[in-house]
């Protein structure tokens, strides 16, 4: 925990913010990562929020009642209950969450079977606009207040998603796939339209509403792609700054030999990548199974980003995912649910899962939560914004109550804090969900359970 000097510090700027407009104050057992080992630790605690939704304060409610006695405060008191960061998916696709359960096939076999055809039905954008809402609800009921994600290859549903995603307040990572190339002719597109069709949706919601929804160019895989498509949208994330580079790589190993044949001039699955100018900051690859030390190497120094999904890697028995390799050489990675390959969008299952599919190798509690949460805004070079529970970033942030799964003792929320998040990383699922909120707003709460609102302040009345 900071020591009281350190919370002076953070909170000695706050009397220049004072003014007449209500600020609200949530209250409980506040935990936020701050590194993989360590966390933010306030049993009687507060996140102090403005009415823009950004954090003004975090820390002991007892202490920060005396910053903010000059200010209109509206409490919402959440008891025992936890305040965590908002959880964030680094990869999943919308068209996909009618399509969970669905096994019994790998990779290339399953995308064929049950995926494509799905994803064909999203030619009618009445379809699509439906199921994007309920994928927002869902990501919402999951405590998901950041999710890259992938989309079909056809415009008016990806706008349409957009469209749902911007009224439902959602902070999404968001672009429309991109295929030219090995594909159902009902999903095969001209490479000139996907291009022309990505630039222009990027125009249109690249940016939204001060960056809460970001753009990502997203061929799918290098197996569907040409090499004028790769090249393009590497020319596309260069064009549009702040953008985003979403695809796959090395999941299985019969993609890998396809795309071996399809691409003989490069050492690897990840070097079709490179040559293709798609490698940098803001640059997402789901999965990276079956990457070599080299590879590893060229993540890393490219300062590119890793999807790790270890739920669907169990679901199509892709693989086992270099854990402990990949953080001792720093690279960024966070997790994934990868809807629908994963069989639920819940980021708790996530992170058990993560541990599970390790055959030798132990992941702390802690370190999971960061990955789940902080490491994935990092992953995405978005935690100046999101991801922890700071001074003046924004407040996305869960309200959860493990003692709401069977399975988790009664007294839970008595015991230490790592018990707790131990409960949480191999226990929880969405049944611990109460609240999410995004930028101070509200984008779900349970109707089981009604937090205690009341005033504070020298303005309250």
């Amino acid at each position: 925990m900071p020591s009281l000097q350190a919370f002076e510090l953070l909170t000695q700027g706050f009397p220049r913010l004072l003014s007449d407009q209500e600020i609200t104050a949530y209250l409980g057992h506040v935990i936020s990562p701050l590194s993989a080992t360590d966390y933010l630790d306030y049993r009687k605690g507060a996140l102090v929020v403005s009415a823009e939704g950004k954090i003004l304060g975090v820390g002991p409610w007892a202490e920060l009642q005396s910053v903010f006695a000059d200010r209109r405060v509206k409490v919402v008191d959440y008891g025992e209950r936890l305040i965590l960061p908002g959880l964030v998916d680094m990869h999943l696709h919308l068209p996909q969450v009618t399509q969970t359960g669905r096994s019994g096939e790998h990779l290339l076999s399953w995308l064929n079977r049950y995926i494509f055809p799905a994803e064909s039905r999203f030619a009618d954008t009445d379809h699509a606009r439906k199921i994007a809402h309920w994928f927002f609800d869902e990501l919402a009921r999951n405590g998901t207040t950041l999710a890259c994600v992938m989309t079909t290859i056809h415009k008016e549903a990806t706008d349409a998603a957009f469209e749902v995603a911007a009224a439902k307040g959602s902070r999404v990572i968001m672009g429309k796939v991109m295929m030219d190339a090995n594909s159902p002719d009902a999903l095969t597109e001209k490479t000139e339209d996907s291009i022309a069709e990505s630039r222009a949706l990027a125009q249109k919601w690249h940016g939204y509403d001060n960056n809460r929804l970001l753009y990502a160019f997203t061929p799918r895989f290098a197996v569907s792609s040409t090499p004028a498509l790769l090249q393009a949208a590497g020319a596309l994330k260069a064009e549009f700054p702040g953008s985003f580079i979403h695809t796959h790589l090395a999941e299985a190993r019969e993609e890998i030999h396809f795309v071996a044949e399809q691409y003989p001039q490069s050492r690897s699955y990840l070097d079709v990548y490179d040559q293709a100018k798609m490698l940098g900051k803001r640059s997402i690859f789901a999965h990276a199974i079956h990457l070599d030390d080299h590879d590893i190497g060229t993540v890393k120094s490219t300062m590119s980003s890793l999807a790790h999904c270890p739920s669907s890697n169990f679901f199509l028995k892709s693989g086992v995912f270099a854990y402990q390799k990949m953080q001792d050489a720093d690279v960024l990675f966070g997790l994934g649910s990868d809807v629908a390959a994963g069989p639920a969008m819940s980021i708790f299952g996530v992170m058990r899962d993560a541990q599970f599919i390790q055959p030798s190798y132990w992941i702390d509690p802690r370190e999971l939560l960061y990955r789940a949460t902080l490491g994935g805004a990092r992953a995405a070079w978005l935690d100046d914004q999101v991801g922890s529970l700071a001074e003046s970033k924004e407040a996305d942030f869960i309200v959860v109550d493990p003692r709401r799964k069977t399975g988790i003792v009664d007294n839970i929320l008595s015991q230490s804090s790592d018990e707790i998040l131990s409960s949480l990383v191999f226990l929880g699922d969405d049944r611990l969900i109460e609240a999410t909120y995004v930028r101070g707003r509200a984008v779900y709460e349970s109707s089981a359970v009604t937090p205690l609102v009341t005033s504070a302040g020298s303005g309250a009345k």
